[in-house]
């Protein structure tokens, strides 16, 4: 049995957004592929408890110059430590956004800046590289894109503009974790009369990639 851990950042609304219709296609299928596997989901866009924030830095600091800590920031450390440990024991990792101007929304770089911490994800060679801690694990990111950037639909390729995506596949990367995909749906905004067709093309993705992953 394997342990899938979803970071979903989109706020809650009335109508199902593109990123969470395309993430329900994706889990549908794989649950009915992997009905074993345990799935545990986060919505850091209406929950992110532990951000860096003046008590990060502080609980940081103090660890550098070895000083004890105060008991808010003894606090704050367990309870963070508890969403590190919960990363570092998952098997594969989902990431579900919409693009934000090239970009993933803050609120999952947040939850990036947790779980990305010596010594738990990686850690530094003698030579002063990062290297990963993480390893035989897998990840994909699932995103929404209102323009074409990965030759969806006709369009050239514009890959390199999907910063988001890059840095998840980075940051996964300096964490060990090299088996890194990802599912889009994009273009609607550019051709929103193809929007459904669009879209239902992508279900098909995301369906086949939750069959797989």
């Amino acid at each position: 049995m394997s342990t899938v851990l979803v970071i979903y950042a989109h706020p809650q609304s009335d109508k199902e957004s593109s990123t969470k219709a395309l993430y329900n296609h994706f889990i549908k299928a794989y649950k009915i592929s992997h009905p074993d596997d345990k799935v545990i989901e986060h919505n850091v866009s209406e929950y992110m408890p532990f951000p860096l924030n003046k008590i990060a830095i502080s609980i940081y600091n103090k660890s550098m110059a070895r000083q004890s800590f105060n008991a808010d920031e003894e606090r704050f450390k367990e309870a963070r430590q508890k969403w590190i440990d919960e990363f570092v024991q998952a098997d594969k990792y989902v990431f579900v956004n919409p693009m934000y101007n090239l970009f993933i929304p803050a609120k999952m770089k947040s939850y990036i800046d947790i779980v990305m911490q010596v010594p738990d994800t990686f850690h530094y060679t003698d030579a002063g590289i990062p290297e990963g801690n993480l390893h035989n694990k897998k990840a994909i990111h699932i995103q929404a894109n209102g323009g074409n950037y990965h030759g969806s639909n006709g369009a050239p390729d514009a890959s390199s503009l999907d910063l988001g995506h890059q840095y998840i596949g980075t940051i996964l990367h300096i964490m060990g974790v090299d088996d890194y995909q990802g599912v889009f749906a994009e273009g609607m905004d550019h051709d929103p009369q193809n929007a459904e067709k669009i879209l239902n093309q992508a279900f098909e993705k995301a369906e086949e990639a939750g069959k797989k992953f």
